[in-house]
């Protein structure tokens, strides 16, 4: 199939001269890690500009989780066509046009003076993000030689734990300076950047003589039933709510609970943020160290990713207890035990094979993201509709239920993983069952 037909013509970048790898880097790499970096920015950065949006534009907290988690809904809804995308025109061309509608919808979000121009802006940001990750991990296979995927994919997650970084401490520097406004101007300046970079630079793949079958939109859903038929799928499905929630708390209600529950100031709040973003950069590239782990522990890597969930949910009831959230332990091990969860976007595409990977990475990525789309609109909900006896606006109980409904889903989704795991075979869904 693809992959083996192709590799008579594909660079093992890691064995060339000098010149072509470093050409290899410049030209397909450090693009599209900038484009992750800024997706992943616009990702988080809400956590940041929640409370000057809320002072500034009189918003309540239904309001601010619904116009935040618009960008994961449109986010979740463009990866069915965005696969098609990236093999019609190519990730240059798809992630150049979708940072360029990105831009725009930041900028209309910068000039918004109300709700529905800011949802507006949001849902257009989301659709513009879409092809952070998939785009470069698209450039990256057509590039490659298997074996060299892991390392390239983990430099792109790092890249983009970098961009969730620099949305804490930095970015709220900035917007103390100049104001939230000018913080979504400069972003979008520098998304439009980044488009540019990525069209005029990125090398696009020789394309085969023989590609004039290619699948066409319907078949790509028709085809999808290969994967949400297969109970391993479904197994480690039961992961990604764990890890939509972790997303929709990392961007959004993070910050207001730091500030309103364990009464950090805006700044303080940053820092630990700032913590955050670091443990999830090093979860992030753990890459292939999880594979050699797993291997001494004698574990299988969803098995792995599902203790790492465990850990993280342990984090998350220190959190609602108040217990240790003083100090950086606490934060640092929420965001690296729930971004373990990645290592499952290898074990599933290893699982469907190279004919159906793609498709199934992107099925996995999608119910990510809409468990992250829920959860972040149902927080901004239960602060809405819980009755304020003490007039502040932000009832501590208010933060404390919501969080307690995410930590009773995620341990229902640990039982599902084991309920799962007893009727799943992890044999390729090719071979009969």
């Amino acid at each position: 199939m693809g992959r083996r037909d192709d590799s008579s013509r594909q660079s093992n970048v890691r064995k060339e001269p000098g010149a072509r790898r470093t050409a290899f880097w410049l030209s397909v790499i450090l693009p599209f890690a900038l484009g992750y970096f800024f997706a992943m920015g616009f990702r988080a950065i809400n956590a940041i500009l929640a409370h000057p949006i809320i002072q500034d534009l009189k918003l309540d907290n239904f309001e601010v989780g619904w116009i935040t988690s618009l960008y994961l809904l449109t986010f979740a809804l463009v990866q069915l066509p965005l696969g098609v995308l990236l093999d019609y025109w190519g990730p240059r061309k798809t992630q150049s046009l979708l940072f360029a509608v990105g831009a725009v919808g930041i900028f209309i979000f910068g000039l918004a003076t109300n709700v529905t121009e800011l949802a507006l802006g949001r849902a257009i940001l989301g659709i513009g993000m879409a092809g952070g990750l998939m785009a470069a991990i698209k450039a990256i296979a057509d590039w490659v030689e298997p074996e060299e995927i892991p390392f390239f994919n983990s430099v792109i997650l790092v890249a983009g734990g970098v961009g969730s970084l620099m949305v804490t401490m930095p970015s709220k520097l900035f917007e103390l300076e100049f104001g939230w406004r000018a913080l979504c101007f400069l972003m979008g300046g520098l998304t439009l950047a980044v488009a540019a970079l990525i069209f005029f630079t990125v090398r696009d793949k020789p394309k085969p003589e023989a590609e004039a079958a290619r699948a066409s939109l319907w078949d790509e859903v028709v085809s999808l039933k290969v994967v949400y038929s297969d109970r391993f799928f479904w197994q480690v499905a039961a992961m990604a709510l764990p890890f939509g929630n972790f997303l929709a708390m990392r961007g959004l209600w993070l910050g207001p609970w730091q500030q309103h529950v364990v009464g950090f100031t805006p700044l303080e709040s940053s820092r630990y943020l700032l913590v955050v973003s670091i443990a999830m950069i090093l979860g992030l590239a753990g890459g292939g160290l999880y594979g050699k782990l797993a291997g001494f522990l004698r574990l299988s890597l969803p098995n792995l990713v599902l203790i790492a969930t465990v850990a993280y949910i342990g984090a998350e009831i220190l959190i609602l207890l108040n217990i240790a959230t003083q100090g950086y332990a606490v934060w640092f091990a929420f965001g690296f035990f729930a971004t373990v969860t990645v290592v499952l976007y290898a074990v599933i595409a290893q699982h469907f094979g190279a004919e159906f990977s793609g498709r199934a990475v992107t099925a996995f990525n999608i119910l990510v993201f809409m468990f992250a789309f829920v959860a972040q609109s149902a927080f901004g909900l239960i602060l809405h509709l819980w009755p304020d006896s003490s007039g502040s606006g932000q009832p501590v109980d208010a933060y404390k239920a919501a969080l307690a409904a995410m930590i009773v889903l995620n341990i229902l989704s640990v039982v599902w993983f084991l309920f799962m795991a007893r009727r799943s075979s992890h044999r390729p869904p090719s071979q009969p069952a």
